[in-house]
């Protein structure tokens, strides 16, 4: 089945038009109803636009968290969704807001990318702490959200090698690829599977 999401995004907006184009393309069953961005004039908006989705901006900057939230939790709810997305969302949400997106099975409906194998190099620099740890092997997740940060249920995970003459930015580079070919396959995974069965999945792993 086809599932409906809204897009939570911060910055260039790479996955969201991963995300997009697998759509456009038919290897995503999907509809992306919303995009909520907590910055204007970010790349993700002018993406949204020319795949013709709706964008919204509820700015972070002058607000605090709490009412902030209780504007983006008002705008999800004016849409029919069935999944939370965030693509390079750079907010931590609080229990207050995963509250509202939680499922019969006790999972929250909000699905998060993050460059490395969790639970190695949880933070916003990911990429950056993992390159100088001087790792031969990264890897890039795909988790539920939860009340910790960079933490959850997994619901995928796939490696990328560090080649001895990567810099930081090819590094990156051969990460991203690996994120924008993951993120969709996941979830047309869960469009076709439950939560709890690709959960299960990665615990026997």
């Amino acid at each position: 089945m086809s599932i409906k999401l809204a897009v939570l995004v911060s910055g260039r907006g790479s996955n969201l038009e991963a995300i997009l184009e697998a759509i456009d393309s038919g290897h995503l069953r999907a509809s992306v109803e919303i995009v909520i961005s907590n910055k204007s004039g970010v790349g993700a908006l002018a993406i949204a636009k020319r795949h013709g989705v709706r964008s919204s901006v509820i700015e972070s900057a002058p607000v605090k968290r709490v009412e902030h939230e209780r504007l983006v939790v008002a705008e999800l709810a004016k849409n029919d969704i069935d999944y939370v997305v965030l693509a390079g969302y750079m907010r931590v949400l609080s229990p207050e807001f995963l509250s509202h997106f939680k499922d019969a099975a006790g999972f929250y409906k909000i699905i998060n990318i993050h460059p490395s194998m969790l639970p190695a190099f949880p933070g916003k620099d990911a990429y950056g702490d993992a390159f100088a740890a001087g790792v031969s092997t990264s890897g890039i997740t795909v988790h539920l959200v939860d009340e910790h940060v960079d933490h959850g249920p997994i619901l995928a995970q796939r490696e990328f090698p560090r080649h001895p003459q990567d810099t930081l930015d090819t590094f990156k580079q051969r990460g991203l690829a690996v994120e924008h070919d993951l993120f969709p396959a996941v979830l047309e995974e869960i469009a076709t599977r439950s939560l709890a069965s690709l959960v299960k999945e990665q615990v026997r792993k």
